[in-house]
């Protein structure tokens, strides 16, 4: 008895630690928290679940499975994009104290990266995360991809030629971050166009995800007055009776999650450069809030 105890222990332990590391990965490949899961969870059962005697570096082993899953699905996913209605974001995911506890959350990328990313196929990206993300050579890509070392190389400088230089730099989420979120709810509550002018960048941009479930904006809005007169919007008749919202960070982004009845209906993520806001990610896509903490 106290032998099989044991053993479940270490198997719990294991299967835990191999959550955490491999999630990332799936995660990064397809934007997708729901579909990351399913990805990890399956490539470990099959891994617990037969023989792992021809296994001679189960990390390797696992995260080329797990690489080369999320590649498939993300071509599932694209595919169905298609017929997408509106802009489709990724699924946002809280990098505080959420995912699997003791995930490694500093390999989940920042979300206006992620959203940079749908620029690429699929193997562009896994080429382009394993080398930047996780530091992987190219002779390591090439064989997770099953592919030569020069191609690996050609995917990524492609790959990297399609996002720059769109790619900011940002910020460590701080005490700072929260004061100009909650001055800028107040602004845009109190109807107040020239303070919430101050606090966007002239060029801010707003991009929203309703899914098929959900009513939103399709197409992406630009400039202080229509991003101010959205927002308004959303803060008032599009506010409902009751509901709250909490600061969070999302995808190491500052972010704002609404709820109403202890249900998540949404959540903005904001990329901000010094004291202004650039851009404005909104999900109300209800099948994407399973990454934040409910």
């Amino acid at each position: 008895m106290e032998t099989d105890r044991l053993e479940r222990q270490t198997l719990e332990t294991e299967l835990h630690h191999y959550q955490a590391m491999l999630m990332p990965f799936a995660y990064n490949v397809t934007g997708d928290f729901m579909a990351a899961e399913d990805i990890v969870q399956d490539v470990l059962n099959q891994h617990f679940l037969n023989s792992r005697d021809h296994i001679e570096n189960p990390d390797h082993y696992l995260i080329r499975s797990v690489i080369n899953r999320a590649i498939n699905q993300k071509n599932l996913l694209r595919n169905k994009m298609e017929q997408y209605p509106g802009r489709w974001l990724p699924a946002p995911v809280t990098t505080e104290e959420g995912i699997y506890a003791g995930a490694d959350r500093a390999r989940i990328l920042h979300y206006s990266l992620l959203v940079l990313l749908e620029r690429l196929n699929p193997k562009e990206r896994a080429v382009f995360i394993l080398k930047e993300t996780f530091d992987f050579t190219h002779e390591e890509i090439a064989e997770i991809l099953n592919i030569n070392t020069e191609h690996s190389r050609q995917l990524f400088k492609r790959g990297k030629k399609k996002i720059m230089p769109s790619v900011v730099r940002v910020d460590k989420v701080n005490e700072e971050s929260q004061q100009l979120l909650q001055q800028l709810a107040d602004a845009i509550s109190a109807a107040d166009i020239e303070k919430t002018k101050r606090l966007l960048a002239q060029d801010v941009q707003c991009v929203s995800d309703g899914g098929p479930k959900v009513s939103a904006a399709r197409k992406m809005l630009a400039g202080q007055d229509r991003v101010f007169k959205f927002l308004r919007a959303i803060y008032g008749k599009y506010f409902p009776i009751g509901a709250t919202s909490t600061f969070s960070v999302v995808n190491h982004l500052p972010a704002l999650v609404f709820k109403l009845n202890g249900k998540i209906f949404r959540c903005i993520v904001f990329e901000m450069d010094g004291h202004v806001v650039r851009k404005i990610f909104i999900i109300v896509n209800p099948d994407k809030f399973q990454g934040l903490d409910d």
